[in-house]
């Protein structure tokens, strides 16, 4: 048992390191993607935080003008990251499930600060991306507040993606 604990416990660095790398050369989009319509082919049964959930309407903030590649390259100009460590999302158009292919971050007092404004890309059928936005506590500041969603506020997160994201209509 002891030694079956210790295999375990050396195997998280490892994977960590391995998943780390995928993502880098494979892009995490890709690999959230991929992860997401693994998780949404689970049965409901499974709890909230491992379920592909769709984005909440009031969190629509607008399109942009260009794929979400173009898009997934020109947000860290406007000063956001890529954010890893997220809730899975998609949602139904016209009978078909559309997954979320960015989800990124701007914390304005730095990775330490208490707030962020979260935005979450998919695509357009029109080739453009849909941009969804809240602004949010920082999970890694105030874990549990942003899990119970004090201060959780779409309008303000629309208007702050608006600000930093040249062309969101």
């Amino acid at each position: 048992m002891r030694s079956r604990r210790r295999l375990l416990l050396a195997a998280v660095p490892i994977l960590s390191v391995v998943g780390f790398l995928l993502g880098r050369g494979l892009g995490f989009w890709r690999l959230r993607l991929g992860v997401g319509r693994l998780l949404a082919s689970l049965p409901d049964a499974v709890p909230n935080h491992v379920r592909v959930l769709p984005p909440p309407p009031d969190e629509y903030a607008g399109t942009l003008p260009h794929t979400p590649a173009e898009t997934r390259e020109r947000l860290p100009e406007c000063g956001f990251s890529e954010l890893i460590r997220a809730y899975f999302h998609a949602y139904d158009r016209d009978g078909e499930t559309v997954h979320e292919v960015g989800s990124f971050v701007h914390r304005p007092e730095g990775i330490t600060g208490d707030w962020q404004v979260h935005v979450r890309l998919f695509p357009a059928p029109d080739g453009s991306t849909e941009v969804w936005a809240h602004w949010e506590r920082n999970p890694y500041v105030a874990p549990l507040a942003h899990l119970r969603m004090e201060g959780y506020d779409p309008a303000r997160g629309e208007r702050m993606a608006a600000e930093l994201i040249d062309g969101l209509r």
